[in-house]
């Protein structure tokens, strides 16, 4: 029997409270890795501009960009509202809706719009999906539009250790968590968007790299934490796990990830 396609699989974290505090921990965490939300090299001067943030999650990129550019309109799209702000708590020029973003947009959002915003989709994406899920993204750009991607990079995860030679299992077990969490894992793709763009005809305008300093490394190691709850719950031994990492961090060793941000343009 054929392995089931990643899109047919269930959505492996949760949208519980914590879970929303994980993603929000998250973006203020990449805001300061990156030193920026929109990149620099998208223009935002245009009148009429049009911003679509896809797997919006708690809608907090979307809010926050929004309050900078108010002549801009915002589309914040996800599969499940669950994870939304409450409606009074809304910006006024932001649209939240809820779209299976591997299935077709629907006619009235093809090519409307100047920006794509992904981020955090390696959870679940794979190999096998990527290509269908990214062409389905450009749909919505109007020629001379940007795509931006933001996701880590598993594969550069490594070792971090300032302890005198000591042994770091747990951390040696996460990087292996990292470059293929599940059977099913397969991430080639976050290590090869630029190409993708390029092959699909795109303007590559940047491909920036950003590593933790060393102040971010506990901010990265905690945030993993929560995601392992969540990512493994089912795994009985997760609690365990969670305390030997806890440990070996404070001991000085961590497991650091290189961050990716792709931004390409749609030729006119």
């Amino acid at each position: 029997m054929a392995p089931p396609r990643t899109e047919d699989l269930p959505y492996p974290l949760k949208r519980n409270a914590l879970a929303s505090t994980r993603l929000n921990f998250n973006h203020f965490w990449m805001k300061g890795l990156a030193g920026y939300l929109l990149h620099p090299k998208i223009p935002t001067h245009k009148h009429g501009l049009r911003i679509a943030d896809l797997g919006a999650g708690t809608g907090i990129w979307v809010s926050e960009v929004a309050a900078t550019l108010p002549h801009a309109d915002f589309d914040a799209v996800d599969i499940s509202a669950d994870q939304f702000p409450p409606n009074l708590f809304r910006p006024s020029n932001v649209r939240f809706w809820t779209h299976d973003c591997f299935k077709p947009f629907s006619e009235e959002h093809i090519g409307k719009f100047d920006v794509v915003n992904a981020r955090f989709w390696m959870c679940i994406v794979n190999d096998d999906v990527a290509d269908k899920l990214l062409d389905n993204f450009l749909t919505l750009l109007k020629p001379g539009g940007f795509i931006q991607w933001f996701e880590p990079l598993p594969y550069t995860a490594r070792v971090i250790a300032r302890n005198d030679g000591a042994l770091h299992p747990a951390c040696d077990k996460l990087v292996e968590t990292w470059k293929r969490p599940t059977p099913q894992s397969s991430f080639n793709w976050m290590h090869a968007l630029a190409a993708k763009f390029k092959e699909r005809g795109l303007n590559l305008v940047a491909e920036d790299k950003h590593n933790n300093p060393d102040y971010y490394m506990p901010i990265a190691a905690q945030t993993v934490l929560l995601g392992l709850a969540e990512y493994l719950h089912r795994d009985p031994g997760i609690e365990v796990y969670q305390e030997q990492l806890a440990s070996e961090h404070s001991s000085g060793m961590f497991v650091d990830v290189t961050w990716t941000c792709v931004v390409a343009q749609k030729i006119i």
